[in-house]
């Protein structure tokens, strides 16, 4: 099966046990300050381009609907085109998670099309929350299940936002719960921040903070912009590059 995958949902589907650290809430402010579009363009590790990737944030009142879209670079004459849409909406202050949904339409082998819809809710009862996934794949029965959350979780969906948010200085450590709804699964993530880079990408030069994100054995990187708005700049899951080429 070809499908696009997303930025944030090969972070928490690392392989390994989850780090033993202390986590906390790590949000401290946005640093947007209006809606926004970010486009990027994905390659795999040998370089060559798999897709591109849009990311929008649109403010709702005391809201955030943050949304990703990816769409494979090239699709075969004839066949169904390959697509990757998410939407999650969180607290516009803290970024805690309300609801989310994604949609995708996959290309199986022989070309036969494959659609997946996916929706889940946070839900609070006393001083846990429930997390209840719901998923069904080319209008058959759904699939649903329930996880209770550990303390300081975001959505995993939402990290590409939730990392811009943290407090950004050398040498910064520090660790929350990262809640996957695809996966159905929680883990701790760790953050650290070892230095600033120069990094160029097609949208321009940039001094960044690079980010290492680690959850079991697994660290990923992140570069981000060094001043407000703290873009994502570059994104290395370990299997998709994705570079900055536009925003607005």
């Amino acid at each position: 099966m070809f499908t696009v995958l997303t930025a944030a949902m090969l972070l928490a589907g690392c392989q390994g046990a989850t780090p033993n650290v202390k986590t906390s809430d790590v949000f401290t402010a946005a640093p947007w300050k209006a809606n926004e579009r970010l486009e990027y363009r994905l390659r795999n590790s040998d370089g060559q381009a798999v897709g591109t990737g849009v990311l929008t944030t649109k403010i709702d009142g005391d809201r955030l609907v943050l949304g990703q879209s990816y769409t494979e670079a090239t699709t075969p004459v004839g066949a169904p085109p390959v697509r990757d849409e998410i939407t999650v909406t969180v607290d516009a202050k803290t970024l805690k998670p309300l609801q989310g949904a994604r949609t995708t339409d996959a290309r199986m082998e022989g070309g036969k099309a494959q659609h997946t819809r996916t929706t889940w809710t946070y839900t609070a009862e006393g001083d846990k929350t429930r997390l209840a996934t719901s998923s069904e794949r080319d209008g058959g029965k759904p699939s649903v299940s329930e996880l209770t959350l550990r303390p300081h979780f975001y959505d995993n969906e939402s990290s590409l936002w939730l990392w811009r948010g943290i407090t950004f200085a050398e040498q910064y450590e520090q660790a929350y719960v990262s809640a996957n709804a695809l996966d159905r699964t929680q883990q701790n993530v760790a953050i650290r921040i070892p230095q600033r880079e120069q990094v160029e990408v097609p949208a321009g030069k940039f001094d960044t903070w690079r980010i290492l994100l680690r959850n079991g054995r697994a660290v990923r990187t992140a570069w981000i912009s060094s001043t407000p708005p703290y873009q994502i700049v570059r994104w290395d899951n370990g299997d998709l590059i994705f570079e900055l080429t536009k925003s607005e």
